[in-house]
């Protein structure tokens, strides 16, 4: 990268960078330092991003917290911990590790004392974007369909 191009870059929009892809300050700005005008553009690998998501379903109530990691390119694999929250406490908790081109789809029943539910969930599409869809069952509250499509996509 040109310096000229990189001294314009303030501290706040290294620190978004950084966190952006889970890396330090200092490792992002020595790769950008280190390409020079001859070089191919700068371009993330996808094993750098992660993606952190709450969904509140039942504001208060219920939220489905969501952790993906990427890794690859056109061969990705992706691994997504899903959560519930009841109340703010975390009732269930699985990681699913195998997401790829030939399987980006899962299909769970988890339950507990206080709720049950029916949830699919993946990725969906030509850009591969994360997608979950379901009901979900409260004890004293109502069945609470949902489907939430593109909460992030790969490509």
């Amino acid at each position: 990268m040109i310096s000229s191009e990189i001294e314009g870059i303030s501290e706040a929009d290294w620190d978004c960078l950084a966190a952006t892809i889970g890396r330090p300050v200092g490792e992002v700005k020595e790769a950008l330092e280190s390409v020079d005008e001859s070089s191919e553009p700068f371009v993330v690998p996808l094993e750098l991003l992660k993606k952190e998501y709450e969904i509140p379903l039942i504001p208060g109530v219920l939220a489905f917290k969501l952790s993906a990691e990427f890794t690859g390119g056109d061969d990705w694999k992706a691994s997504v911990t899903f959560k519930i929250l009841v109340f703010g406490e975390e009732c269930y908790s699985q990681k699913f590790v195998d997401f790829s081109k030939e399987k980006q789809v899962v299909h769970i029943k988890p339950g507990t004392f206080l709720f049950h539910a029916d949830l699919e969930f993946g990725f969906y599409g030509e850009n591969y974007c994360f997608g979950l869809h379901g009901e979900v069952k409260v004890i004293g509250l109502e069945k609470k369909e949902f489907r939430f499509d593109d909460v992030f996509c790969i490509y």
